[in-house]
Parts: structure tokens; sequence; C-alpha cells
């Protein structure tokens, strides 16, 4: 589902004189998994002008390869922001903002649908999350109207997610990308999600701390740092490992492929600098979100 990206600019030179690789990430389809959470007001309508965060899509299958399971995956402190100690009490409904499928910019006035996503249910609560209270993730079963075909949606497998073997050989200054909600910008008639690109920036051996205000409780969470100007309606998106040149090129033999190697969690203002819950904290999440039988190994098919 990756592919490259060549670019086309005439200036555009590469030292190696092998022309210009903007990316090895599929943007397209990658946004295509993205999706938007907006509020709900008291009596359970969407807030159209209340951008909150960004979650993505993960299909597992089952190890019989009959059953799929599919998911949406986000930042804990999203769904949980009592938790995060960003608000005295959580949303028991959100509304995730989607592109039609069938969509005409000549006629329609608008292309996007709000699907309901209920995060409690007779008061149990329809979102998963880690054990461990340090962990900003949360993953909840993607609604069956994506599947129906009405939508605009991808969803990603989840053996795009970066093996730790694979993820071992990323270091400071590892390249990534990660795309979702910039609020004032995600567009009228279509979603727009905004790709970003930096590098990585530290793997600190402590935990980061995590503060919605000056005066409300703190919050310690298990991040990288990365070089990425993210904002707060990013929470959530997915942060690719984005290789300067595809595994296989002239140029790199063997670097690890493009990957979801985590998710946003929080952004320090006016630093440049995000914090990334890596990935091996997801897949937790997604193994106690799914069946017995759901096939959540990683990496590429063996060939």
């Amino acid at each position: 589902m990756f592919r490259l990206i060549a670019c086309s600019l005439a200036l555009c030179v590469s030292p190696f004189n092998t022309g210009c690789a903007a990316t090895a990430i599929d943007t397209a389809g990658v946004n295509k998994s993205v999706v938007f959470f907006f509020g709900a007001d008291p009596e359970g309508h969407v807030l159209p002008n209340n951008q909150l965060a960004t979650g993505f899509l993960i299909m597992v299958t089952g190890k019989s390869g009959q059953n799929t399971y599919p998911l949406l995956v986000t930042a804990r402190h999203v769904v949980d922001p009592l938790w995060a100690g960003c608000a005295p009490a959580n949303p028991a409904r959100l509304f995730l903002r989607v592109n039609n499928k069938s969509f005409d910019p000549q006629s329609d006035q608008i292309g996007v649908s709000y699907i309901a996503v209920e995060l409690f249910q007779n008061g149990t609560q329809m979102w998963n999350k880690s054990q461990d209270d340090n962990v900003d993730v949360a993953v909840l079963k993607a609604p069956p109207e994506f599947l129906s075909g009405d939508y605009d949606v991808r969803f990603i497998n989840v053996r795009n997610f970066g093996r730790p073997d694979e993820i071992s050989k990323i270091g400071i200054g590892s390249q990534v990308a990660s795309t979702g909600l910039v609020p004032g910008v995600a567009g009228t008639k279509r979603n727009f999600s905004a790709f970003k690109f930096g590098k990585v920036a530290g793997i600190p051996d402590e935990m980061a701390t995590l503060q919605c205000a000056p005066h409300s409780p703190t919050r310690t969470l298990r991040v990288w740092w990365i070089a990425v100007n993210l904002v707060p309606g990013n929470s959530g998106s997915p942060i690719y490992f984005d290789p300067l040149f595809p595994p296989g090129s002239d140029i790199s033999v063997g670097e690890p492929r493009v990957m979801i190697i985590g998710l946003q969690s929080l952004s320090v203002s006016g630093a440049d600098l995000a914090g990334m819950t890596p990935a091996q904290y997801i897949i937790d999440v997604i193994s106690h979100a799914v069946p017995a039988d759901a096939d959540i190994s990683l990496g590429l098919p063996s060939k």
C-alpha cells in the first residue's frame, strides 16, 4: 500500500543524481485512514465547530482469515480527558467526521458525514486502554457504518505497525511523518488532513509530563520526543517512519520500511516538539481489544 512519490520540481536536485524523493508514504491512502473527532452538546448532537482530535483506522484479521476486526485508534486523553486532567468529566459520545464516498464538488455543498461514537453504553466503557496508567492509547471498535461503502475510508492493516526489531533501527535523526486534524483548517466540504514531517528528537529513559493548563493536574506519559510542530488537534494521529529512500534502493539498502511507530500524545508549545506514544503500547492495547483468534503478528508476510 506504500509507494514512492517522485518530486517533479525542475529545481529539485539530489546530490546522488537519482531524482528527488518527496516521501515514501502513500499519502492519499494514509489520509483515508484518518478521521476527525468532534464534540457533542449535552443533548448528544454534534458540535460542528468543536474540532477535537484525530483517530486512525486499523484492520485486524482472524488467524483463519475468515473474521475481521475493524478498529479505531486514538490517544486516551481524547476519550478520557478526566484521566489526563483536561476536563472535570468524560464525554459519553463523540462524533467522527468522515468524507462521503459520493461527492460532486460542482453540485454538493458538503461532502462529509458525522458518525456518532458511543463511549459508554449502559454504564459500560466502550473503549480499551492499557493496564499501564502512563500510556496514552485508546482503542475502540470502528463504527460499522465505515464498512458500508458509503464513506471514503481505508483501514490500515495491523502489519503496518513496525516490529520491535525494525523500530530498534530507528534513532535520533530518523525521519518521521504524521497526518491529522489541524483546527481551523480541517476543511468544510471535505476533511483536509495535513501532513507534517520531522525527526526523532529524543528517546528518553524517563516519562514526560502532560498538563492541559497551568493549574490543572499533571499526568506522566511514556513517550518519545519528535521534532515536529504538532498541535492539539493532531492528538491521536498516527506517526510513521518515513525512510529517506525505500528499502532496496541504490542509496540505502535495508533501511526499515514505511511503518507506524506510534501516535501523537502531547505537544510542547513554542518548542516544535511533540510526544509520541510508541507503537509497542498501541499493539498491547489492540491485543486486548480483539478476540483470541485475531492475528496481531507484525511485519510483512514472509515470502
